[in-house]
């Protein structure tokens, strides 16, 4: 049976984890050790917690390394932190950083692999964290000893999990599909995951979808759109939220009206980064299923789907404006928007 569960840091702050565990968190993935090398500030607590709950634990290290001995010292910190406790779940080698994305795919195999030698030779199951984008175009999955994928992909990113966005993915073990989860027990938005694989009892987990509390509703394109919609507060002509029902008509023609995205002014050789929220996080998500392709000979991978308008959204933009006969002011206006429904 799949689990649902989160990963944390010390960005959570003091969490409740018995509430966390009354609210269907079913294990817990910690952030490990803090990219100056210290331990992440709340990992003794969020062990202790998890422990006394009765909540599953794994681990992650996001990794700052950019040749393969940084790689192996932020593994040995890890094993250091953990002195021989048991840890239920696998530790996760979080690759993503921007400095690692400029090197060779090699370098950044043999990097994956020094880390997680050094975490297995402790005795803990080991894995490869990272988003689509990084699984599909950055990474030489094949070089990577690993069963152990989990992997970032957050779709509408409005905390509930939606079918059509999970990765299909070889050996995914888990797949992290919002940033903006709510459970009880911690004070604002965390990430949330959904683990295939059961670590704690015999055999493997199924793949069917867990429901968490919020439920797990198909949205067509329209349903979503109303979804990041009323996420950024944007109102119908009336000043009303939208009712999220799939349906084009006049409250939803209004609200898009009054939506204009685009990028920050242009300085320094570089656009930056202007607007930010869950419509640029749909705009990215629908250009990158509809021309994925040409985005990816335009930029070299698909658009990241983070919510920022930066300049690699500019230019998909005006691609896309291109390709349906719109005006390529690199703007996402309401002309562009509705012609991505």
């Amino acid at each position: 049976m799949s689990k649902f569960g989160i990963d944390v840091s010390d960005n959570q702050g003091m969490i409740n984890w018995p509430e966390a565990a009354a609210g269907g968190v079913q294990f817990a993935i910690l952030r490990t050790v803090r990219g100056s090398g210290k331990t992440d500030y709340q990992f003794e607590a969020n062990y202790a917690g998890c422990q006394a709950a009765g909540i599953p634990v794994g681990g992650y290290k996001y990794s700052y390394a950019t040749t393969v001995a940084e790689a192996q010292r932020e593994a040995e910190q890890v094993v250091a932190l953990f002195a021989g406790r048991q840890m239920d779940l696998p530790i996760w080698f979080d690759m993503e950083d921007k400095c690692q994305r400029g090197l060779s795919r090699g370098r950044l195999a043999d990097m994956a692999n020094a880390f997680m030698s050094v975490i297995s030779a402790a005795g803990y199951r080991t894995g490869v964290y990272c988003n689509l984008d990084w699984y599909k175009n950055v990474l030489p999955v094949s070089q990577i000893t690993t069963n152990d994928w989990w992997i970032a992909r957050y779709g509408a990113n409005n905390g509930r999990a939606e079918e059509r966005f999970k990765p299909s993915v070889t050996s995914m073990s888990g797949w992290q599909y919002t940033s903006r989860g709510r459970v009880s027990g911690i004070s604002g938005n965390v990430d949330c995951n959904i683990l295939y694989r059961d670590y704690t009892g015999a055999g493997s987990g199924s793949t069917d979808m867990v429901i968490p509390s919020g439920g797990i509703p198909y949205s067509s394109d329209v349903l979503s759109l109303q979804q990041a919609l009323n996420y950024d507060g944007v109102t119908d002509a009336a000043g009303k939220r939208l009712t999220e029902d799939g349906k084009p008509g006049p409250a939803t023609k209004s609200a898009i009206a009054k939506v204009v995205l685009k990028a920050g002014p242009y300085s320094g050789g570089w656009y930056r980064v202007g607007s930010e929220g869950v419509m640029v996080n749909w705009l990215q998500i629908r250009l990158n299923e509809l021309i994925g392709d040409r985005i990816i000979a335009l930029i070299g991978h698909l658009l990241t789907e983070d919510g920022r308008y930066g300049n690699d959204t500019r230019l998909v933009v005006g691609l896309w404006q291109e390709l349906r006969g719109l005006k390529m002011d690199y703007i996402c206006g309401p002309a562009t928007i509705t012609s991505l429904l």
